[in-house]
């Protein structure tokens, strides 16, 4: 099955019908409800999801949109499952034990998790400078680079530790629900988990309803940045992989078309099983022409698996 998650139609506009409509047109049979679905229109969609023949197969925490929260457009970083401070994490588990149940409800199988962050001076946009200038090589860049990571490992731990004490509180709400937990691979190099995060993260875990969820175009900005290799994290996860975001990218400009970037796809083909969730994540405003195009694509990249 190939799905196409709600983050398309996406926006303070969007009306549930509007969003059928859409979605009506397009050769698909699943959707993933992504985390800028405020909780209005969540009512507003129950009566024609119902209706429409297509089949949730995966949440983006924060689903919908906690009151609570102070991005009214929504996030999957709202909350960190990472913070030290008690208060936001409690808020974070609170949140996400909420998105869980509701794929519970939905017969979802899985709800994608952002783990959080190691709180630093990340300095991206000097970062993304090196990139532009095609400096990403020099040997200042590099220099940078390794001070950074250095300076996010030192401060790591602590973040870690509340990571995982986030998830020995949420593994028993998705037991009980009986959704997989699925830990997505983020974009900047100091989001959680990292390449080497996810290892001690399984083995904590060991027979938990927690996976390895993988999203193509993080991984290709953490490729083009120099930070992991090609496929690595495909590769070392295949055995936990539950779930993917597909979309391409051009350097670090990401959720794009399956297609109409850099990424190879068949690269991927062999890491997937035939119950891994294939869920099409774009940005919002993508013409219907090129979304069509692009589940075209895939069906034909990944047609055997």
């Amino acid at each position: 099955m190939l799905a196409l998650s709600t983050s398309w139609q996406s926006g303070g506009s969007v009306t549930a019908e509007g969003m059928f409509a859409a979605l009506k047109n397009l050769e698909i049979t699943g959707i993933e409800l992504s985390y800028r679905i405020s909780e209005d229109l969540y009512h507003e969609m129950k009566n024609p999801l119902r209706h429409s023949g297509l089949k949730v197969v995966s949440v983006h925490n924060y689903f919908p949109i906690p009151s609570a929260g102070s991005d009214s457009k929504g996030s999957g970083d709202l909350f960190l499952l990472s913070s030290p401070q008690k208060e936001e994490r409690q808020n974070a588990i609170r949140f996400t034990t909420r998105s869980i149940e509701h794929a519970g409800e939905l017969g979802a199988a899985a709800v994608i998790l952002h783990c959080g962050v190691v709180e630093m001076n990340h300095e991206m946009q000097r970062l993304y400078q090196y990139v532009n200038s095609n400096r990403i090589d020099s040997e200042d860049a590099q220099i940078f680079i390794r001070n950074k990571l250095k300076e996010r490992d030192t401060r790591k731990p602590k973040h870690m530790d509340s990571v995982l004490a986030s998830l020995d509180r949420l593994v028993p709400v998705a037991e009980k629900q009986g959704v997989l937990l699925g830990l997505e691979n983020r974009y900047h190099y100091h989001e959680l988990p990292g390449l080497d995060d996810f290892s001690g993260i399984f083995t904590r875990f060991e027979g938990a309803p927690i996976g390895y969820w993988h999203d193509t175009g993080h991984a290709h900005a953490n490729e083009t940045l120099g930070f992991i290799g090609k496929s690595a994290l495909s590769r070392n996860y295949a055995d936990q992989l539950i779930g993917v975001h597909l979309h391409d990218a051009v350097g670090l400009d990401d959720h794009i078309p399956p297609g109409s970037g850099e990424i190879d796809f068949a690269a991927l083909k062999p890491f997937l099983k035939t119950d891994t969730i294939k869920v099409i994540e774009l940005k919002p405003g993508v013409p219907v022409s090129e979304v069509s195009e692009g589940i075209q694509f895939i069906r034909e990249k990944l047609s055997e698996a």
